[in-house]
């Protein structure tokens, strides 16, 4: 069991492992939502998505699967109700401008892969907090015990 003697300790320690545990939700959200059986999309959308990040990599420098962002958001005091809380600041979103040789973006389309792009981002807002909520729940802090 890891000890802190402060809160501030702790949350240092969870801003410090929240990039690990981002990958390893964006990994298993990924794997829910675009790959599973229960996939949300069809595999010419998810191949319609990877050509659309690729693009917006090249002339943006940051594609679709790149574009989601996290961040550690402290509710106040740590106690049994509460602890930092993982927030998505940053979703990815198919743009609006037209892409040559990319006429599958319809307003449908769009709208139905933006759904499930924000839906990707919310999966790995919950798995990141079950990896937080485990790791603050099982360290030790000195102050809890006063």
């Amino acid at each position: 069991m890891a000890e802190f003697e402060t809160e501030r300790e702790l949350l240092s320690v969870v801003r410090d492992h929240v990039d690990e545990w981002v990958s390893e939700a964006r990994t298993e959200a990924f794997e829910e939502l675009f790959e599973g059986p229960d996939t949300n999309v069809s595999e010419g959308e998810l191949q319609l998505l990877d050509r659309l990040d690729s693009r917006l990599s090249r002339e943006e420098g940051q594609g679709l699967w790149d574009a989601d962002e996290y961040a550690i958001v402290q509710t106040g005091t740590l106690d049994e109700e509460s602890t930092p809380r993982v927030v998505c600041t940053t979703h990815p979103e198919i743009p609006e401008r037209a892409y040559p040789g990319e006429e599958a973006f319809d307003a449908a389309t769009r709208a139905t892969l933006n759904e499930t792009l924000w839906k990707y981002c919310q999966r790995v807002v919950e798995l990141t907090q079950q990896r937080l909520d485990e790791f603050v729940w099982s360290a030790d802090v000195a102050t809890w015990n006063e």
